[in-house]
């Protein structure tokens, strides 16, 4: 197996990552991180509702490999408080610019939860994030995921655009999100800073 490929999660993992919150609007209303050209609009909707984007990070792992992008949308003056309660709609959009195993976005996720949760929360929602974990495929440069969640009917993924399943619940929803978004221990302070830099206190 290639060495590049086995050690891939970690780059998903690294506590030395560093984000960058890049939003250079451009002519069509769009917002552009600059490193790779991943663009973000600045306005999304999730089951009719109206988000806009609070923040986009660019996370490098050893400062040599630029991992992915990722923007974070909200209902437009959420407090920060509030970002990853139960009745509040969210949708984070992660564009990959390298070729990673599904696997090992799995096992990045799971190796955070690990730390995040504790024994029981993580027993209570393993079910729930076995299925979400079910959906993923690998992605290549260019690809993007979208998490969405809407109150009351659960996270939604999509791949590239494209519905691959939804699982329910708001605290799954609060769980998984908080692996970039829990204000203790996200994956990257960093990144969350730069994922909520639109957000007020």
């Amino acid at each position: 197996m290639n060495r590049s490929r086995t050690s891939a999660w970690r780059w998903l993992i690294a506590p030395t990552l560093i984000a960058s919150a890049l939003l250079s609007a451009n002519a069509l209303g769009a917002a552009e991180v600059e490193q790779n050209g991943a663009l973000f609009a600045t306005e999304r909707s999730t089951d009719g509702e109206p988000l806009v984007l609070t923040g986009t990070g660019v996370a490098r792992y050893r400062v040599i490999f630029t991992v992915y992008a990722a923007g974070l949308y909200l209902p437009e003056q959420t407090p920060e408080n509030a970002i990853l309660a139960p009745d509040t709609p969210r949708r984070l959009e992660i564009e990959y610019f390298h070729t990673i195993a599904a696997s090992d976005i799995i096992k990045a996720a799971n190796t955070k939860l690990e730390t995040q949760l504790s024994a029981a929360e993580l027993e209570r929602l393993r079910p729930a994030i076995a299925r979400f974990h079910a959906l993923y495929q690998g992605v290549e440069a260019g690809d993007r995921y979208h998490m969405d969640y809407q109150p009351g009917r659960g996270t939604e993924l999509r791949f590239n655009g494209k519905p691959v399943g939804r699982v329910s619940g708001g605290d799954f929803a609060r769980a998984y999100f908080g692996i970039w978004l829990d204000k203790d221990d996200p994956l990257s302070p960093s990144l969350r800073d730069d994922l909520l830099a639109n957000v007020s206190d």
